[in-house]
């Protein structure tokens, strides 16, 4: 009996094993893929696509074979699972974001490398560690970005550096139209003091708000008059 339980002790092993191999070597494979597929994919899209595919599929593939043939009444189905598997996903993942930025919002007046105010008006704001770490901009990116005038930097009440506004960025990277109102005021600070300020001529709306929905041509036509 006890020959019985260390054999399929070790049958548990090996098949573990070559289930954790295979996950590296999907995983390996996927991220490769989808660099090629889109240079401009962030790093940590990329590890959890690719994470995610390899260990669902390990773990398929390591079934019992009845398991597997009834794998097929899911075949005309499989959209719709994926669909709500990856809706999931980004739910907890845009949770766990929100939590940590209100977390590290809450601790700006004794944290000085999270999320801090400029000034009351400025909405919650971080540094390049903090962007990197939940947004996968690097922060030769970001630097880059704020040198062409491309975001806006802000100096803080309570940090040494620069932070950036986070409501300035959209899919990873600034909402299309803001370099053109940073080049219209002239000033970052005056430009996201605008962007942030619900103006008459939006229906009380913030510029910003506009800009995120598309409305680009718009905004930056409003920013014209205001500085004419």
């Amino acid at each position: 009996m006890a020959t019985r339980r260390r054999l399929s002790r070790d049958i548990f092993r090996s098949r573990l094993a070559k289930r954790e191999e295979l996950e590296i070597q999907i995983a390996k494979q996927i991220g490769e893929l989808l660099r090629e597929h889109d240079p401009t994919l962030h790093l940590p899209g990329i590890r959890t696509a690719s994470g995610l595919a390899a260990m669902i599929a390990a773990q398929i593939a390591v079934q019992p074979q009845s398991v597997q043939r009834s794998m097929a009444s899911l075949e005309d189905h499989l959209t719709e699972l994926a669909t709500d598997f990856v809706a999931n996903v980004v739910e907890t993942a845009q949770s766990n974001l929100d939590h940590g930025i209100k977390r590290f919002y809450a601790a700006a007046p004794i944290n000085p490398d999270g999320l801090q105010l400029p000034d009351d008006w400025a909405g919650p704001v971080a540094g390049p560690s903090l962007i990197e770490k939940h947004f996968g901009i690097n922060r030769s990116t970001l630097h880059r970005w704020h040198k062409r005038g491309d975001c806006i930097a802000l100096n803080a009440k309570t940090s040494k550096k620069p932070v950036f506004p986070l409501k300035q960025f959209l899919d990873g990277r600034p909402v299309d139209g803001l370099a053109e109102v940073i080049t219209i005021f002239g000033d970052q600070r005056a430009a996201w003091q605008w962007l942030t300020s619900p103006n008459v001529a939006l229906n009380g709306e913030d510029p910003i708000d506009l800009l995120i929905e598309g409305e680009q041509d718009r905004v930056i036509e409003l920013a014209r008059s205001s500085q004419s």
